[in-house]
């Protein structure tokens, strides 16, 4: 009996020491992807199109008789777990929405709303390669004695260097064509620097979103992150290109990479349970059929619309919400109150966490 409540306290012991108490976040951006493919799933006259890809493989894989059997095709993790375990923000079908409110309606000015909780259209009205003057969520939890050293940052898009100001904040940033940012890569990191380098570069800068994913997979699994940031670009990427085949495809893809994401986190002690999920886009695109799709910015119609789910601890089982007006600076202040940390932007524009 003695031996046996030995092993009982060594037991108890052990188990806090594997498993932190502290919650986690995974921030999941997907550039530009709609929130009619996301609730509607693919569109009847782009699928017929045969400018836009093959019409039979885009109808055969992705086409159903109804809406919610063509979402279920293309994103199947999203709508068979994350609409009946988490809360889906943007359907404005359903009388849900959300949107951005700075004046760009493009990529960096949606990325700095969204991460840092306010627009700057003073100083972010572009894409050129400018560090951000403001500070992400992460950078201000980097900054805090709780997550200083347990942040990390995988993109697609070699823009996220100067949006997370790699130069400022000291966050490690893995974005573009870099490699493994690990100070001892592992096996499976060195693979995947091979594989990137014998890919074609189709994007000067922006690699394709696999590589991110795996790096992003393979530090969650050996470094143990706690607050994650994975963005992906292809669905925006193929857009702008007039390939919807392919954006499809790209969409696909990223529901798949979340499920593997997901998975990952509950394989592991350290994060399962004890993790929230968070994806959303940094801005919509224009809805007309013939090559409106194509494009984004304060011309184009509708392309400040956006969406967001949530899954995982601390957030209900509330589905597709029906009601309610929200907005992408509203995402940072709701990544710290998850974390349990102080953050107050000083900015008039500035949002309030989104109570889920």
């Amino acid at each position: 009996m003695r031996k046996i409540a030995k092993l009982l306290l060594a037991a108890m012991l052990v188990v806090p020491a594997m498993v932190s108490a502290k919650n986690k976040v995974v921030v999941v951006m997907v550039d530009g992807y709609r929130w009619q493919e996301l609730f509607r799933g693919a569109d009847s006259t782009l699928v017929n199109t045969k400018e836009f890809g093959n019409p039979d493989m885009m109808k055969a894989n992705f086409w159903r008789a109804t809406a919610d059997e063509r979402r279920r095709a293309l994103m199947p993790f999203t709508w068979s777990h994350i609409a009946k375990n988490g809360v889906m923000i943007g359907n404005r079908d359903k009388g849900c929405r959300m949107s951005v409110t700075n004046n760009m309606w493009f990529s960096y000015p949606g990325y700095n709303e969204t991460l840092c909780g306010y627009p700057d259209d003073k100083n972010i009205n572009s894409n050129a390669p400018v560090d951000n003057p403001n500070m992400t969520v992460f950078e201000v939890a980097n900054n805090t004695p709780e997550y200083r050293g347990k942040v990390l940052v995988f993109g697609s898009w070699g823009r996220f260097i100067q949006i997370f100001n790699e130069k400022r904040s000291g966050l490690e940033v893995n974005a573009n064509y870099r490699h493994s940012l690990a100070k001892q890569p592992t096996e499976r990191e060195l693979y995947v620097d091979k594989m990137q380098d014998g890919a074609p570069r189709y994007w000067e800068e922006e690699r394709f979103d696999v590589f991110t994913h795996e790096y992003a997979v393979e530090a969650m699994k050996s470094r143990h992150p706690e607050l994650l940031f994975v963005g992906y670009g292809d669905t925006d990427e193929w857009a702008h290109a007039g390939n919807y085949r392919l954006y499809l495809e790209a969409a696909n893809d990223v529901d798949r990479f979340i499920r593997e994401l997901w998975e990952t986190a509950q394989a592991d002690p350290f994060y399962k349970d004890q993790t929230t999920f968070i994806i959303t886009c940094d801005h919509g695109r224009g809805v007309s059929a013939d090559k409106g799709w194509f494009h984004h910015s304060r011309e184009v119609d509708r392309s400040n619309e956006t969406w967001l789910m949530a899954f995982g601890a601390g957030v209900p089982a509330k589905g597709v919400l029906t009601s309610g007006e929200y907005h992408n600076n509203q995402m940072a202040a709701t990544v710290a109150s998850l974390l349990g940390i102080s953050f107050a932007p000083q900015h008039e524009g500035a949002g309030k966490a989104i109570t889920f």
